[in-house]
């Protein structure tokens, strides 16, 4: 009997044992993620931090313009909300930031004319967060015209308006002008952010602290290009 417990004690130890090493050996990976997610970008350099698109070339005026390509329906882009919305908010003068939804799909389109149609309607942004977190939290299925004209229905519009209001000749231009600038653009996932119609940064291989620190520095670039251009 002595000895079953003996045994029994040494079993535990050994238990014990191997759970703080494999708490250690979890501490180790998640330090080594934290480390790569955290770490500052360094330098930014074309082709491993953006690509530089076709437009590059043209004249520097104006303001300089940080677009962001998203979809409601893309849960990426509902994570990377927060950072940005608190980013965009510290820009510069002379930096004007915008969103362009995507329309790779049928139902994406639907969420593109969506937020098309509440910005004529003036009720984009008390609706901007709602509209994520009821996809992809509370799992609505808002993909179809009438889905979405129900969802506002109440949130400074009413459905009618609001199915009008998608089905408008100025939403479909917008939509066709979002289409062309995502072509243009050489946009293929979101979310991802085009600095000036210039440079697009390369999301994939970033965190998305990273994309928006490789943002201000291009911002940086062009701004310093327009002052040049100036003087």
């Amino acid at each position: 009997m002595a000895r079953k417990g003996g045994d029994s004690v040494k079993v535990q130890r050994m238990r014990t044992m191997i759970a703080a090493g494999l708490g250690a050996a979890a501490l180790v990976v998640a330090g080594v993620g934290l480390f790569f997610v955290l770490k500052p970008v360094g330098e930014v350099d074309a082709g491993q931090h953006f690509i530089t698109l076709p437009a590059a070339e043209r004249a520097r005026t104006g303001e300089v313009v940080v677009t962001e390509y998203f979809s409601y329906g893309c849960i990426h882009c509902m994570n990377f909300d927060p950072q940005i919305e608190a980013w965009k908010d510290g820009l510069p003068a002379g930096v004007r930031f915008e969103r362009v939804p995507v329309a790779f799909s049928a139902p994406w389109r639907n969420l593109a004319a969506a937020y098309y149609a509440a910005g004529d309607l003036e009720i984009r942004e008390r609706n901007h967060t709602r509209l994520f977190e009821a996809i992809h939290r509370t799992q609505l299925p808002l993909q179809s015209t009438d889905a979405l004209a129900q969802f506002f229905d109440g949130h400074g519009t009413d459905a009618a308006s609001f199915r009008r209001a998608m089905n408008s000749p100025s939403v479909r231009r917008a939509l066709a002008t979002g289409q062309q600038r995502a072509q243009d653009d050489q946009i293929r996932g979101v979310p991802t952010v085009v600095v000036d119609g210039r440079y697009q940064i390369a999301g994939g291989e970033l965190s998305r602290r990273q994309v928006l620190e490789v943002a201000d520095v291009l911002i940086a670039r062009e701004l310093a290009a327009r002052q040049d251009g100036a003087g």
